[in-house]
């Protein structure tokens, strides 16, 4: 059976990683589909983006538009 764990990462390669990872989560990717796509898990890929000062989104994934108060009756 092949190992799927993935190599460590070290220095300047472990900032550039971090920082494409950033930008990409910016972009509207989450944590989860971050770690799916490089095959790290989802707590490294958390580690990676805190470690290069991303803000992060607050949990629930991305906010939706409000509602004007006609919308929310549902008639």
């Amino acid at each position: 059976m092949k190992s799927t764990r993935q190599p460590r990462r070290f220095g300047a390669d472990r900032k550039a990683f971090a920082e494409r990872l950033r930008a990409d989560y910016y972009a509207g990717s989450s944590i989860r589909n971050l770690a799916d796509r490089t095959g790290y898990s989802y707590g490294s890929v958390r580690d990676l983006l805190l470690s290069v000062n991303t803000k992060l989104r607050p949990r629930g994934g991305r906010p939706r538009p409000a509602q004007t108060d006609r919308e929310g009756q549902g008639r």
